[in-house]
């Protein structure tokens, strides 16, 4: 009797071990609206994030909590031939960072987050113009262009609160909008822009270490900073 008892409870351990490395996911659309002398334009993609929650059997105290996107980047042609493109690093905690901003009683963890994320059904909208209690620096994705979108190497950073610097008098970002949907993940839009992305592993668009403060600036983006494949 000892023994059976000691077999369901070493069954039962399993089935919570293993069922505390099930995770789950969502899909998430970003969209990009730009406003210009000819009216206003937009582009969007949808990407997919995973959630791996922490083994707290397995691994007790150390938090291994993840998420991970897939997908590709926002983009949007704001001139003709000059297109916009919303890198894909750290979208992934941007409903989160949102979520944890809103508590009355401060952060919450990103387990806690997670099922008050998927429940969300107002989209965020993020105004460049506006004074919000997101921090518009570290929740923004980071926006680039190509001076020759033929050539990797002439990527350039854009200042969201600066468009007209980069795109001409009377460009303006006017909304970053994020929100959960049921569309498919995106696929193929990017690659037929950028027609020199190549497969993993991912290169920088300008070879070399982008550690240093002095690098140029295209070698700290790679080409998985615009897609993310399975």
């Amino acid at each position: 009797m000892k023994k059976i008892l000691v077999r369901v409870a070493l069954v039962a351990l399993a089935f919570l071990a293993l069922r505390g490395c099930f995770g789950t996911s969502w899909n998430q659309r970003l969209t990009l609206v730009i406003e210009t002398p000819q009216g206003e334009v937009s582009g969007s993609s949808v990407t997919k994030v995973s959630f791996s929650p922490r083994n707290k059997i397995i691994l007790r105290d150390l938090d291994s909590s993840t998420l991970r996107l897939r997908g590709e980047a926002a983009m949007v042609e704001v001139l003709p031939g000059r297109w916009l493109f919303a890198l894909l690093p750290d979208q992934e905690r941007l409903l989160y960072s949102y979520v944890s901003d809103q508590q009355a009683d401060g952060h919450i963890g990103l387990e806690e987050a997670i099922p008050v994320i998927q429940d969300q059904t107002d989209p965020l909208t993020l105004d460049p113009n506006s004074r919000s209690s997101l921090d518009f620096a570290t929740r923004y994705p980071i926006l680039v262009t190509f001076d020759d979108i033929t050539k990797p190497e002439t990527v350039r950073q854009v200042d969201p609160k600066n468009l007209a610097a980069v795109f001409g008098e009377g460009v303006r970002l006017k909304a970053v909008k994020l929100e959960i949907t049921e569309e498919a993940v995106t696929e193929g839009r990017v690659e037929g822009v950028l027609g020199w992305l190549g497969p993993y592993p991912e290169p920088h668009l300008i070879p070399g270490d982008g550690r240093s403060s002095a690098a140029p600036f295209g070698m700290t983006v790679s080409h998985g900073d615009f897609i993310r494949r399975p």
